[in-house]
């Protein structure tokens, strides 16, 4: 079985990158191969709508034919079981960089159809890490929890599933005197030990330990 997590977060150490380690570690611990990809890494561009994945009986059907670095990443995913995409929130959305590359994984896979039997190679399991700086309330009153929970589902039904994690109320900067930051938390994330809790981490690794173990081995063949 193989895990390939996809960062969506320019902050190599942060807490999207942190997170995303922590399901590496999960996935590990049952025996999984695992592969982890920052898209900042790459240079690609969004979905330009040729609809050349749409054409019947054409060898580019359900597969983006854009030739930039995201491509070979697409065939290595294609090739993997389980899929976790992970990106801060950046104005009630998840980052560009992220936003790009699901345009790009999930449209090939698109035929407009309401059953979800898109062309996709195989139903993978996926999942979808949101982290950000509001708490869990305002992420709530604010409207983010439903668009994440509607954005996971058009991945789910696109893909096979998705489940979402979220990481709120997260630590911004190592000192927060540096930075102007007039929110009332500034004391309370200044002093704050642990930067992402021992309890949320842990919730991490057990994502990627359940994301693995929910694959069904495919069966043997029968001779």
């Amino acid at each position: 079985m193989k895990l390939i997590a996809l960062c969506g977060s320019a902050r190599k150490q942060g807490n999207t990158s942190t997170m995303l380690q922590q399901v590496i570690e999960g996935a590990k611990s049952v025996g999984a191969e695992t592969e982890y990809v920052n898209l900042f890494d790459l240079h690609y561009t969004d979905c330009i709508s040729c609809y050349a994945c749409k054409l019947k009986d054409k060898k580019s059907f359900a597969h983006c034919t854009l030739n930039d670095e995201l491509k070979p990443l697409l065939e290595r995913i294609e090739k993997s079981d389980v899929i976790v995409l992970g990106s801060p929130v950046y104005y009630g959305n998840l980052s560009g960089q992220m936003r790009s590359f699901t345009d790009r994984l999930l449209f090939q896979y698109l035929d407009y159809g309401h059953m979800g039997k898109g062309p996709k190679p195989k139903s993978f399991k996926t999942a979808l890490i949101a982290t950000m700086n509001m708490d869990s309330d305002d992420c709530i009153k604010r409207g983010i929890k439903d668009s994440l929970l509607w954005f996971s589902e058009v991945i789910g039904h696109t893909l096979g599933s998705c489940e979402l994690l979220t990481l709120t109320d997260t630590v911004l900067f190592d000192d927060y005197s540096k930075y102007v930051y007039q929110m009332p938390d500034k004391e309370e994330k200044s002093n704050r030990v642990e930067q992402i809790s021992a309890e949320d981490l842990q919730k991490a690794f057990n994502l990627g330990v359940r994301l693995i173990k929910s694959v069904v081995p495919p069966k043997a063949d029968q001779k």
